[in-house]
């Protein structure tokens, strides 16, 4: 089935359903890759520069493939279906090496500056069929682009084609680029952007001329939202609706929930420009507290939310005045404003804003666990310290997680995913548990005896911390426990864990990964940016934790040599960055108000892991540490007091870019560790080099009978010569 056809068989009332996506391409797969329709063009627009080197194999391609699709190779009088099939093959080798987007300048000039070359009939021809028939991405966006330069204006069957294929995220940019050509062009954009909801909108909305009022008005109450992110369209939709003109002048209500969506969007300034880049940012900041307070009584939790966001923006900001933090304050200090937050704390929302104002939350707490355990059971973490709380909170997780089914065969598996909610849950108590020894000893047998790796971990830290805070031998504590390891002990697939059966089964009352990480230990700067840059490469932030005077960051597929796997397993690292000794952490965000506890559910296992933005780490680095905190609107500060001054004072500094998310830790110490223990400056050095010397054996063996088991850091990470690695 062609795109095309897969496209039209799908429409609902015109528009594609919310969940529609094409067919992975080939390789998608292979690679453990997935983008969103239309995310490879945008990431390119937004992230890459929007320029790209074209070599001169690849123009070559190019000029073969347009003179296929224009006849140079046909013999006789008539053009038949293998004719474009040549043609299409070779757009879709050209579109593997460089996407349609990044050839679209190189593709079009050289038409223009060729059109001798070319009859406009034939490339007419063969660019519907590509449009029509193909069922390559690429090679639909080459026929598009070769449509732009061609007169389809008068041929109303074809502008439907092109109508029906920009209902799709993945071609509306393209789409666009040809309706622009039309004479009442703007007016099928602006539908368009009606009917699109991803990347879609994003692209129809920066084309979209505000030409009407009636499209003045959509752009400001509705065109900032997308399932992307609202960021990327909203300076375009501020500008384009003339939002600063009616924010001065009196907006009636949905005006006002207009402003304050691309407001929300504006705070928001990791993907594009937003209030920072706005000279005027501070007035447009104090007329909303104006309106907002002129609607006192009608406020929704939207609305607080986002003035809750300017408070901490206000606050976290030296050069903002204090006017509007005051302002904003007293806002959400009413007696509405309170009785809208209790009404959202019920449901689970708005937690943050809830501590913020000054709410005890537990109270509503049990009720949330008790209605769905799986949707909240992150929320445990505010139970805990409590003595009544844990206790109720624990019959309430005893009710509702099946221990007993739960122990089965140990195996290797993270445990990721919705599939593990049950476990995910445990892992969540052990790291409250491991405070209170003794303490729901049945869910830490549970945990010890679960199928996935990461919950075996978890009960078996508890013990760890139990042991270390008792000074006394598992033995003569918890001699169940014991008994119990031993049982498990040779059953145990991961060597790691193994290890750290033998030391409680031999009676050790300290561990390393529990003490030693307070040690004091230096990495050079040298050593320090080989690490930066093995973990952001292409690793992901999977879960952060704190304990006494530490923050552990944990990272996976991290190019560092683990050696602790069998031979053809895969081979990439698995650590935490440790920060001890007045340490500090905030975590900061770019999505939307649903996800406001994302940080939370990361900790307990129900969230990420992040893939980290390439090279965007950095140790050490102040001014690397502030341009990611203004890169994000919102911030969640671990300790009781935050300010910048604190990049400063620690010794050491982390910070990092996750797409939406991101992150500043630091302290007085850093010491790097996994499951094999500590890592000195050597193993660092080391095990970053044989991980490239494995890289280069993956790919020289990929394929073959001595293949390595697939390791997805090794397959983001390709070689120019897949047969010659070096």
């Amino acid at each position: 089935m062609s795109l095309y056809d897969l496209i039209a068989a799908s429409l609902v009332n015109g528009e594609l359903p919310r969940d529609f996506s094409l067919p992975e391409e080939d390789g998608e797969e292979d690679l453990s890759l997935s983008f969103a329709d239309g995310a490879r063009d945008g990431i390119c627009m937004y992230h890459m520069g929007g320029t790209w080197e074209i070599t001169d194999a690849e123009k070559a391609l190019m000029i073969r493939a347009l003179h296929a699709a224009a006849g140079r190779r046909t013999k006789g009088d008539g053009r038949g279906a293998e004719d474009f099939e040549t043609a299409e093959g070779l757009f879709r080798e050209l579109g593997r090496k460089k996407s349609a987007l990044m050839m679209a300048d190189e593709l079009q000039h050289y038409i223009k500056n060729h059109r001798d070359d070319f009859k406009a009939g034939e490339l007419y021809e063969a660019s519907l069929w590509l449009l029509l028939q193909s069922t390559d991405r690429e090679c639909v966006k080459f026929g598009l682009l070769i449509l732009e330069l061609l007169d389809t204006d008068h041929n109303e069957e074809v502008k439907n084609h092109i109508r029906t294929l920009g209902l799709s995220d993945e071609f509306t940019l393209f789409a666009v680029y040809i309706m622009k050509t039309w004479r009442e062009g703007n007016t099928d954009v602006f539908r368009l952007a009606q009917k699109v909801h991803g990347w879609g909108r994003i692209h129809a909305v920066a084309h979209l001329r505000p030409n009407a009022s009636s499209i003045k008005r959509w752009i400001l109450t509705e065109a900032v939202e997308n399932d992307i992110q609202d960021a990327y369209s909203a300076l375009m939709c501020w500008n384009k609706s003339d939002a600063w003109f009616v924010l001065r002048n009196y907006p009636d209500d949905a005006q006002f929930t207009g402003i304050r969506k691309i407001l929300c969007a504006l705070l928001h300034e990791d993907a594009a420009a937003g209030i920072s880049s706005m000279e005027n940012r501070e007035q447009i900041l104090s007329l909303f507290l104006d309106e907002a307070e002129k609607r006192l009584e009608k406020l929704t939790l939207d609305d607080y939310l986002v003035i809750y966001d300017i408070s901490l923006y206000c606050k976290e900001n030296e050069e903002k005045p204090r006017e509007s933090y005051l302002r904003s304050r007293k806002i959400l200090l009413t007696y509405r404003c309170a009785c809208v937050t209790i009404d959202a704390v019920k449901e689970g929302k708005a937690m943050e804003m809830a501590k913020g104002t000054g709410f005890d939350v537990k109270r509503y707490i049990p009720d949330l666990l008790r209605g769905s355990l799986k949707d909240h059971m992150y929320l445990c973490q505010y139970m805990m310290e409590d003595d009544a709380c844990r206790k109720e909170t624990l019959v309430i997780f005893r009710e509702q997680l099946p221990l007993e089914q739960m122990k089965t065969a140990p195996g290797m598996s993270l445990g990721l995913g919705e599939a593990y909610w049950k476990e995910q849950a445990l892992v969540l108590l052990m790291q409250e548990l491991r405070h209170y020894p003794g303490e729901g000893k049945d869910f830490v047998k549970c945990a010890l005896q679960t199928e996935p790796v990461r919950s075996r971990n978890s009960g078996l830290y508890a013990l760890e911390c139990w042991v270390t805070k008792e000074e006394k031998p598992l033995s003569e504590i918890l001699p169940e426990f014991h008994d119990l390891l031993t049982r498990l002990r040779d059953a145990e697939p991961a060597e790691f864990n193994r290890k750290r059966i033998d030391a409680l089964l031999s009676g050790a009352v300290s561990f390393e990964g529990i003490d030693d990480i307070k040690k004091e230990i230096e990495y050079s700067r040298d050593t320090l940016n080989i690490l930066s840059d093995a973990i952001s490469d292409i690793g992901s932030w999977l879960w952060w934790n704190t304990e006494d005077d530490m923050i552990q960051m944990e990272f996976c597929d991290v190019q560092l040599y683990d050696d602790t796997k069998e031979e053809k397993e895969p081979h990439s690292g698995h650590i935490a960055v440790c920060f001890t000794g007045n340490y500090f952490a905030v975590f900061l965000d770019n999505l939307e108000k649903e996800e406001e506890n994302w940080y939370i559910k990361l900790h307990h296992d129900d969230a990420g892991p992040f893939e980290l933005d390439g090279y965007e780490l950095s140790f050490d680095n102040v001014k690397d540490a502030k341009n990611v905190m203004r890169s994000y609107r919102r911030r969640h500060a671990l300790r009781p007091r935050f300010d910048e001054s604190l990049f400063s004072e620690r010794k050491h500094i982390m910070s990092g870019k996750c797409g939406d998310v991101g992150f500043v830790v630091g302290g007085d110490r850093i010491v790097v560790v996994s499951h094999r223990g500590k890592y000195t400056e050597e193993m660092i050095v080391e095990g970053n080099k044989r991980w490239w010397e494995y890289w280069k054996d993956y790919w020289r063996l990929r394929k073959t009978r001595d293949a390595y088991e697939k390791d997805f850091a090794c397959e983001a990470t390709i070689p120019v010569k897949k047969d010659d690695p070096q």
